[in-house]
């Protein structure tokens, strides 16, 4: 059972919930450095202890682990002494971004690992077929997206995902991303897709935007690369796709000054690893988690396709 840190703790004033979760059960921690902790597994930090070991490509998407770390006896005896349960110090993606838009995508066609007893399995199983899970290996848990008029993060809760169809759910992928020059989420109640004005899937994108489509493909590209060759079995993970509030007119013009050297203000992330394990080589691919993956670089190769921008 995972312990929740924010009852664990008796933090005397020095560390905070942290308030930038968009999906999942709650209950991190935020750090005076930064740092988050979290309610854990053994199977968690055994997963994140094997990809470091062995310096695994996946390790460049994953939340940087600090239980493995010199330091981490430093945070120990601050503020996990005589605390019950297993915990997790790892760092805060959104530590960098001023105004993030954060989606947090399930990532899956089986949410339950080998351990799960037959009421949890069906429970999973019953998910994934009430939602986009079964079909496409993709669920939209929740996001928020920054409200430029009114200045303040808005975020959409898991209600907007479940609602989703398999084919509504490219809708909603491509105006997240289509978000960062075009606010596309305003005059809503966010609680359905099909509420949402969806002109913009037919005008053609800004090459900013095209740009920034393929920067976010080149990043699955190599996440699903380094999912395929680190053999392992991951259930019930998210992909983690944030992206900064930008100045359209800057940026436009800062990527025109040197389009080579640009840099889209992104990140891509696999979160997430309670039900996570290595397995043989000779089992294969996780085909769960790859066709998440794959319908996801597919939705977007088709929107792009569609303009002949790829």
């Amino acid at each position: 059972m995972i312990t929740d840190p924010t009852v664990a703790f008796n933090n005397g004033g020095d560390v905070k919930t942290f308030d930038g979760q968009v999906a999942g059960h709650g209950g991190i921690l935020q750090l005076p450095n930064g740092s988050l902790i979290k309610g854990s597994t053994e199977v968690e930090l055994n997963f994140y202890k094997a990809v470091k070991d062995y310096n695994l490509p996946l390790k460049k998407f994953m939340p940087e682990c600090f239980n493995f770390d010199p330091s981490f006896k430093q945070i120990e005896e601050q503020y996990l002494q005589n605390k019950q349960g297993c915990f997790i110090n790892m760092s805060n993606l959104l530590l960098n971004y001023l105004n993030p838009n954060v989606i947090d995508i399930k990532l899956g066609t089986r949410l339950y690992d080998d351990d799960a007893d037959e009421m949890k399995k069906q429970k999973m199983i019953a998910m994934a077929n009430n939602t986009t899970s079964a079909a496409t290996g993709i669920q939209i848990s929740a996001l928020q997206v920054f409200d430029k008029p009114e200045q303040r993060i808005k975020k959409i809760g898991k209600t907007y995902g479940k609602m989703l169809t398999v084919d509504n759910l490219p809708h909603a992928l491509l105006r997240f991303f289509y978000n960062i020059t075009e606010p596309v989420y305003k005059n809503s109640i966010y609680s359905n897709e099909e509420e949402l004005d969806k002109s913009f899937l037919n005008r053609e994108p800004s090459n900013y935007t095209v740009g920034f489509f393929k920067a976010i493909l080149s990043q699955i590209y190599e996440l699903r690369d380094a999912v395929y060759n680190c053999h392992a079995r991951i259930y019930g993970s998210s992909l983690c796709i944030i992206y900064e509030t930008i100045e359209v007119a800057r940026e436009v013009e800062r990527r025109c000054e040197n389009p080579e050297a640009y840099v889209y203000p992104f990140s891509v992330h696999l979160i997430d690893f309670a039900h996570s394990s290595f397995v043989d080589p000779s089992l294969g691919e996780d085909q769960s988690l790859m066709t998440g993956l794959n319908n996801l670089i597919v939705i977007i190769e088709n929107y792009l396709k569609t303009f002949n921008k790829i």
